[in-house]
């Protein structure tokens, strides 16, 4: 099996520090294998030491205040830990913490009803080969038309070679928020006139329940500091709907292929280079708009 670099636990303030209520709005948790174990066949196996408690200190040194668990890939629908952590939340972290789950027709309506009333939000669907994963569309058609019916969004954690195969699937998709994750992991070499990429803008310009997760370019960037030739596509999709952009670290950046692992902080600097620190776009995408998707107070 593939040896993956650990996340950086020397987390830092980004600089300067995020406003007041930002919320990061991806990141995962992992727990026991024993008690936990993943899906036959995972596309990863849980790393150790990234547990609920690991993500919170993570947050705290970035001064995050509000956060999104994402139910990881490996555990499938099995939403024990998700559930477990959820449960365990005291009133005030209850108040700053949300999620999203993955939904398929093996996912009860007793089940869905219990994640929602802890606060999920959303449900994740993994499309496309990048993911090896084969749920067919009439599967996740019916799925997202149950998240709809429960009051939640569909992220869409779908690449970029993928984005146009599933294009006629997505444009039927109606009265539902649409979130993209990670800026659709477009291969940023093929410029920002490839064909995914505007299709995406497209959609964020012209369907305001499409949304998007403005993150990971740090991750699809061929430079292991800097991220440059992420920053022009970011900008392109800020640009296009800076009311329906929230971001997320990915913590802890489970199958980083980079020979250096970054710090968390530089991802925020990241952020902050697509906006040309512009304090108002900073704190819509970071406070405002996650709370609007997300449910917080504001």
């Amino acid at each position: 099996m593939t040896e993956f670099p650990n996340w950086d636990r020397n987390t830092r303030m980004p600089a300067p520090p995020p406003p007041p209520g930002a919320c990061d709005c991806q990141f995962h948790i992992f727990g026991d294998l024993v008690k936990y174990p993943p899906k036959e066949g995972a596309l990863y196996e849980p790393p150790p030491g990234c547990t609920f408690g690991d993500a919170q200190g993570m947050l705290r040194a970035m001064g995050f205040s509000r956060g999104v668990i994402v139910h990881a890939m490996p555990y499938d629908t099995d939403h024990r830990l998700l559930i477990d952590v959820l449960e365990g939340l005291s009133p005030e972290e209850r108040r700053n913490f949300r999620a999203t789950a993955i939904i398929k027709p093996n996912v009860t309506d007793a089940t869905l009803e219990k994640l929602n009333g802890l606060g999920v939000k959303g449900a994740r669907f993994n499309i496309g080969r990048k993911y090896e994963e084969s749920n067919a569309l009439s599967d996740v058609k019916r799925s997202m038309d149950r998240a709809r019916e429960i009051g939640w969004h569909a992220k869409l954690h779908i690449a970029g070679e993928d984005v146009l195969d599933f294009a006629p699937f997505l444009d039927e998709v109606k009265h539902l928020r649409l979130v993209i994750d990670h800026m659709a992991h477009l291969h940023f070499a093929d410029g920002r006139d490839q064909p995914a990429h505007q299709w995406i803008l497209n959609k964020l310009r012209s369907d305001e329940n499409w949304w998007m997760m403005c993150s990971n370019g740090n991750r699809d960037s061929v430079f292991d500091a800097g991220f440059d030739d992420a920053v022009p596509f970011g900008r392109d999709f800020i640009m296009a709907a800076p009311d329906r952009m929230v971001w997320g670290s990915d913590w802890p950046h489970v199958r980083w292929r980079k020979a250096r692992m970054m710090n968390d902080a530089e991802a925020v600097e990241l952020l902050y280079r697509y906006v040309d620190h512009d304090t108002t776009l900073i704190r819509k995408v970071l406070v405002d708009n996650a709370a609007t998707l997300y449910g917080f107070d504001t």
